[in-house]
């Protein structure tokens, strides 16, 4: 039986980053639907000189700091500094970039389910959301 579920970790880049708390309020939102847990966010920043420096969740503005309250304090810390120089490297000067490890929630009850039937996971492959678009945008329209 597990009590994890898969993680995923995705990274999210912008040119001229707005921390404007919707993406935060929709992970809180799907982690109250008890479909993913955020367990770690790391928040990174590069000025046009090239500075990189990080911003703490506990160091958020206080409106902030409450929209990422669905991030468990005891998951925290997966991210280190040797994730952040690697993130750096990739930046460019002026950007910011969010770590995410988000894990999906819906799974364990499924894979202790597989589990319990006698069966393994033969294999799993994640399809990007844009491809997935592409696939169902090309197929021939129903009449």
């Amino acid at each position: 039986m597990i009590t994890r579920g898969p993680v995923d970790v995705i990274i999210l880049a912008a040119g001229e980053p707005r921390l404007d708390g919707s993406v935060f309020a929709e992970l809180a939102r799907q982690s109250a639907a008890g479909t993913i847990r955020v367990l770690d966010a790391m928040l990174l920043m590069k000025d046009e000189n090239g500075a990189c420096w990080s911003i703490d969740l506990e160091d958020l503005p206080e409106d902030l700091r409450a929209a990422v309250g669905f991030i468990d304090s005891g998951t925290r810390g997966l991210f280190d500094s040797e994730d952040a120089e690697a993130l750096y490297e990739g930046m460019v000067p002026g950007s910011g970039v969010c770590a995410l490890a988000i894990e999906h929630a819906w799974a364990v009850d499924l894979v202790n389910a597989i589990y319990g039937a006698g069966v393994e996971m033969a294999a799993n492959y994640r399809v990007p959301a844009e491809v997935v678009e592409e696939a169902f945008a090309s197929l021939p329209a129903k009449a």
